[in-house]
């Protein structure tokens, strides 16, 4: 059996051929806005979401994106909206963002924050199963983009070790999946990357094209059982 998620990595990593300059080019914003806010005393990693995870990427698109830092204020808890590292790391990213790319008006959205702080604690715990934010750390490391990947990567490689728990995450997020692939966005992006590749000449592989097809029809055979996996909802 082929899970849902897989089909979605499978995918991501296809279109990823098709890497725009602009992707590139926000890839090293990126870069360059965590580097700075560590040499400030900051460490912070990311995952990049949207358009940028599949490499199809205008001056216009969002970025979408889930921050993972250490929180000593918040060990025992989620950070809130209102916890002050998240608070100044996050704008600062979006500053340093803006600043570089040269676009005032670009929307920046953190649609999730993990303390590793949290994740520390739940890894030595050994229950990793009743511990939610271990399922969403491997989950939007499965699906996104990452940055300063380093500073995170040792706690997803753990967790990667135990089959078991692999394939509880397998299901897990596979349903979580398939609620965002229940959205007209969802969709409507896959469309837009398409007509993307299309305008500039190239051709979608036939072999894509069915991926595609495959992965938005068993989606739409995935019961939306699952709440989102972002702690952050608009």
């Amino acid at each position: 059996m082929t899970y849902l998620i897989e089909k979605y990595v499978a995918l991501k990593n296809k279109y990823r051929n098709y890497d725009t300059k602009e992707a590139l080019r926000r890839m090293q914003a990126c870069r360059i806005a965590l580097k700075e806010l560590e040499d400030k005393g900051f460490r912070t990693g990311v995952e990049i979401l949207g358009s940028i995870n599949f490499g199809i990427v205008e001056p216009s698109s969002d970025i979408d994106c889930i921050l993972l830092h250490y929180c000593d204020l918040h060990k025992d808890q989620e950070c809130p909206e209102y916890c002050p590292n998240f608070l100044y790391e996050s704008e600062e990213i979006k500053a340093t963002l803006r600043r570089k790319l040269k676009n005032e008006n670009l929307k920046v959205e953190f649609l999730d924050c993990i303390n590793l702080r949290m994740v520390e604690k739940a890894l030595d715990s050994g229950n990793w199963k009743d511990h939610e934010v271990l399922r969403r750390l491997l989950f939007y490391r499965t699906i996104g983009r990452p940055v300063n990947r380093p500073l995170f990567i040792p706690y997803a490689e753990k967790l990667e070790e135990n089959d078991e728990y692999i394939r509880d995450i397998l299901e897990w997020g596979s349903e979580a999946l398939s609620v965002y692939l229940g959205t007209s966005r969802h969709r409507f992006s896959f469309s837009k990357y398409n007509e993307r590749i299309e305008s500039s000449g190239l051709q979608l592989p036939h072999g894509l094209k069915e991926e595609l097809e495959s992965y938005l029809e068993q989606g739409e055979g995935s019961g939306p059982t699952s709440p989102e996996p972002a702690h952050y909802r608009e």
